[in-house]
């Protein structure tokens, strides 16, 4: 049998050649028994491939997807939607007998106290999930239709924080998490780009830091001073075994809880964050803005900055020009001013008709 254990790899893969053909790829599974009973039965498709192909569980399906995401910055987002999924759906239904009809009762459900965008993102998950069943040549039966379960959405200008909201946020901010959400406003990076921040990825004499970004690209990113000062007075603790702590940005726990001892500094989570960022922004008044309203609000600042949506593009990281269009209205006042000037009694046009009506 030609299956293996990658390391670092939670499943088995398999890798076999047949008439000249290689066929490979991750079984989904984590016993090395189940593992060579799934090779067997690539083998036999691969020698009749009009065989049908071979059912697949939801749980099978979550276990297949994360040999890909889980190497993505948002990985602990999508493990949490995927568990979300299993117990809505239930793990031991086959792919191939899950209707249309549930999944719009499950992502209704979900929808309670959830905006339309949120959903929607659980759908892209849950979509990618199924395409790589599909592409991994298992049973789904009919694909769903996943453009019939998206949400609209109505289209709006990205929340900005407000020069005098900013002060106050991050005054009422918990002065061990201050630095973290002063990083993500300056930066506009993404909060798994941040709090996933490592020393080793920061060159400070250089000013660049090393990120992975959404998709799972690792990219270089330039660092003002104001960044390289935040990342240099950041604590390097240690944590039980006396080892240094690799992430850049901590917090301090505010009550002991299983491992977690009071006082003692941890790296930042999203969970960690949203507590403290929620208490600030009330006590500050700050309504309807979110942690990932400061990277919005650093790219409108771009634009405003500079005019370019090209500069914003890059420094966002967005591999598309058409998302960083929805900044584009910070320029009306660039398209204002030209239509005032085009209506000036002192505009070359104007004077020329002057002159011929004299």
């Amino acid at each position: 049998m030609t299956v293996y254990k990658p390391k670092g790899k939670p499943h088995y893969h398999y890798d076999f050649q047949f008439r000249g053909r290689r066929f490979y790829g991750s079984t989904g599974c984590d016993t090395k028994r189940a593992a060579e009973t799934f090779e067997r039965r690539e083998r036999h498709r691969a020698a009749n491939p009009d065989l049908q192909r071979p059912p697949i569980t939801l749980d099978q399906a979550a276990s297949l997807y994360q040999d890909h995401a889980e190497l993505l910055p948002s990985w602990p987002t999508i493990k949490y939607l995927i568990a979300e999924l299993i117990g809505g759906l239930g793990g031991n239904k086959l792919l191939s007998e899950i209707s249309q009809r549930e999944l719009q009762i499950f992502f209704a459900r979900r929808r309670d106290g959830r905006s339309s965008a949120s959903i929607n993102r659980e759908i892209e998950n849950t979509r990618a999930l199924w395409r790589r069943a599909q592409g991994t040549k298992y049973d789904i039966g009919e694909m769903p239709d996943w453009k019939q379960l998206r949400l609209k959405v109505p289209a709006s200008p990205p929340r900005e924080l407000q020069v005098l909201e900013e002060d106050k946020l991050l005054l009422a901010m918990r002065n061990d998490v201050i630095d973290a959400v002063d990083f993500l406003l300056k930066s506009g990076w993404r909060r798994g780009e941040v709090l996933g921040l490592c020393w080793a990825d920061v060159n400070i004499p250089r000013k660049v830091a090393v990120t992975r970004i959404k998709g799972g690209d690792i990219v270089t990113r330039p660092l003002t001073t104001a960044l390289v000062e935040i990342i240099a007075r950041q604590p390097q603790c240690k944590d039980e075994n006396d080892d240094v702590v690799p992430f850049v940005f901590t917090y301090v726990c505010q009550k002991s809880r299983g491992a977690r001892r009071k006082g003692k500094r941890y790296p930042l989570t999203p969970t960690a964050l949203r507590k403290p960022f929620a208490q600030a922004r009330t006590a500050a008044g700050v309504e309807n803005f979110r942690i990932h309203d400061l990277r919005h609000t650093r790219g409108t600042r771009i634009v405003r900055a500079t005019g370019s949506l090209a500069a914003a593009k890059e420094a966002l990281k967005h591999k598309r020009i058409e998302t960083t269009l929805r900044y584009a209205h910070v320029l009306d006042d660039d398209v204002r001013n030209a239509l005032e000037a085009s209506e000036s009694r002192h505009s070359p046009d104007q004077q020329e008709q002057a002159k011929k009506k004299a």
